[in-house]
Formats: C-alpha cells, sequence, structure tokens
C-alpha cells in the first residue's frame, strides 16, 4: 500500500509540474456538491469562497447545497460534479465498485458521529446503553451502527426512523438518538435539553468524516488546479477556526434554519475534531495510509464491503502538494 501511496503522489506531482494534460490559463469553473444544508462543518469551504482564495488560486467554485436527496457521494463518481463531500466509508464503497474518485482532503479527524442521550439518563455509556432494552432514533443499517451492534450486542434494542426532528427526542419518545457531535447535542443545549453525547470514535471506529473527493478525469485534467483548490480550502479552514463570525452569519443567510447561536456554539467545538497531530504536523485536511487500510479492514469486517471488492479500492488518497500559494 505505501508503495502504491508514493507511485500515485509522484505521479501527481510529475502532472503538476507541467504535464501536456495541465494546459490551464485562465480561470476554471467548478461545482463542489456538498452533503447536507450549509453548516459549520462547511465553515472552511465557504470561508475560502468569501475570503476570494479560491478566485485567487485561479478558481470560480460554486458551492451546491445538499440534504437528505442529494446523492452527493454518486454525482461525482459519475461526473456530474467535479468535486464532492463524502464519507470515508462511502468514499471505499464507490471505489470498490469501480468508481473514479480520489480523496483529497478530510475535514474531519475525529469522527463526530455519536449517540446522544438527556443527562439524566440512566444509561451510562454506549456499552450500557446497547446492552439493555432502550429505544434509538437511528438508522439501522449504518456502518457505525453495525459496529456497535458487532461490539456490544444491541439485539434487544428497539430502532425507529431517523428523521431529522429532535421532537420525539425532547419528548422522551425514544431513549436515545443518533447525532453530529457538532449539530443536534448544540441545538438541544439552546432549547434547554441537557444532554451527553457517546463519540463512536472512543469505541475504535472512527473513520474520516466530511472527505473532500474528486472526480479522477477532473484530477487527470487540472492537477495543479486540484493542488490549487486544496490549499486555498486548508487556508479557509485555518481562517474560519479562528474567526467565524463573518462566514457564519453568510451561512446563516443561506440556511436560517441554522440559528447563529447554533453555528457560534457548534464553530466553537470544531477544532477538537477537526485538528489533530497529523495535521499539526503536515497541514489541515490531511489523512494517512493506516487510516485508510483500518477503516477497509473494518467495513470488511462488518460486511459492508465484500473482500474481493475491497481488493480493487486500490488507493483511495493522496494529500496533494503543501504550497505556499495565498
Amino acid at each position: 500500500m505505501f508503495l502504491r501511496w508514493v507511485a500515485l503522489l509522484l505521479v501527481f506531482m510529475l502532472m503538476g509540474c507541467g504535464s501536456a494534460t495541465d494546459t490551464d490559463t485562465g480561470t476554471v469553473k467548478v461545482k463542489v456538491q456538498l452533503n447536507w444544508f450549509p453548516e459549520s462543518e462547511f465553515g472552511g469551504l465557504y470561508e475560502a469562497d468569501q475570503n476570494g482564495l479560491f478566485q485567487q488560486a485561479g478558481l470560480e467554485v460554486e458551492l451546491l447545497k445538499g440534504g437528505p436527496s442529494v446523492p452527493a457521494a454518486q454525482m461525482v463518481a459519475s461526473g456530474q460534479v467535479d468535486f464532492a463531500v463524502v464519507s470515508g466509508p462511502q468514499l471505499l464503497t464507490l471505489r470498490s465498485q469501480g468508481a473514479k474518485v480520489t480523496g483529497i482532503f478530510s475535514t474531519f479527524q475525529r469522527n463526530p458521529r455519536g449517540i446522544v442521550v438527556h443527562k439524566d439518563s440512566k444509561y451510562t455509556s454506549l456499552e450500557s446503553l446497547w446492552k439493555s432494552s432502550a429505544t434509538v432514533m437511528g438508522e439501522d443499517g449504518l456502518e457505525f451502527i453495525k459496529w456497535l451492534n458487532r461490539d456490544y450486542g444491541g439485539k434487544d434494542l428497539s430502532f425507529v426512523p431517523y428523521t431529522g426532528s429532535l421532537a420525539p427526542f425532547i419528548g422522551k419518545k425514544v431513549d436515545a438518538m443518533q447525532c453530529f457531535a457538532t449539530a443536534e447535542p448544540v441545538q438541544l443545549e439552546l432549547d434547554r435539553v441537557p444532554n451527553t453525547v457517546f463519540l463512536v470514535a472512543d469505541t475504535g471506529y472512527n473513520p474520516y468524516v466530511t472527505v473532500i473527493a474528486v472526480n479522477d478525469a477532473f484530477l487527470e485534467k487540472h492537477p495543479n488546479r486540484v493542488s490549487d483548490f486544496t490549499t486555498a480550502l486548508r487556508h479557509g479552514w485555518d481562517s474560519y477556526l479562528r474567526s467565524p463570525q463573518k462566514t457564519n452569519e453568510y451561512m446563516h443567510g443561506l440556511n436560517p434554519d441554522m440559528t447563529m447561536e447554533v453555528l457560534e456554539k457548534s464553530s466553537s467545538l470544531l477544532p477538537g475534531f477537526v485538528e489533530s497531530d497529523d495535521t499539526n504536523k503536515n497541514a489541515i485536511g490531511w489523512m494517512t495510509d493506516a487510516r485508510w487500510d483500518t477503516l477497509k479492514k473494518q467495513l470488511v469486517e462488518l460486511g459492508q464491503l465484500d473482500k474481493e471488492a475491497a481488493g480493487k479500492i486500490g488507493t483511495p488518497f493522496f494529500n496533494p502538494p503543501i504550497t505556499t500559494k495565498k
């Protein structure tokens, strides 16, 4: 795997140093499909766009809103868009099916996926919850639910569909609910509903999340611009983590349901999920071969990936060269 990673990096560097396929002389238009509505987990993207960082890199970037019915992963795989926000498991699954997409940036280094319970809940850990007969609002087929089932059983749990509404949880019609630690629990706190979040990452399942994936055809045609895009995005995230106020106001305008209070609280939590030893040593959004290898093995163990298909994934990511362009 290491040799394949080195080979990919060398190819990219050669392509980025004057390959005949890289003939960009003017502004390149780029479409980026988000997998959800504008909120803090996309703060670096909107920061780079609003601060002119993409424009300075010769890119005219269109950030497309996502939502529950928007198939972002499939759109980048089919070439409908140049970049899209996907999860690590989605990326590996796509590549195992022959899709030509590559991860170039991981927003979350620590998976914010979790299960939230009321502060006064009798369940004090994921293990105690999963070994009970509680009612959980969540999507039973998701890989992180399967991971918890594998480790803790879960045979007596009752699942009800996750609709995005907090009402069943607030009304205590369910005992627990799946969540993003930077989203639902924040809204609950502001609604004066004290809660506790159990992070799935703490159990050993910690895939890269909110990964920026590029369509390989675009990568082959515009290698330098992919590098420039990533550089601008890195600077965007560095800026947003330091001072998110202006971009939060802009995202609130795009998504009024996301209040400024939620955006401010959510963005204050992001450093603990976006930054890591790897990003501190290298650059924000950095990914490692070991993390991707671990995820692939875990998905095979969970039955999410067929072992034979997993062998066709190849190298699912690379870290574009770090440049000083701003």
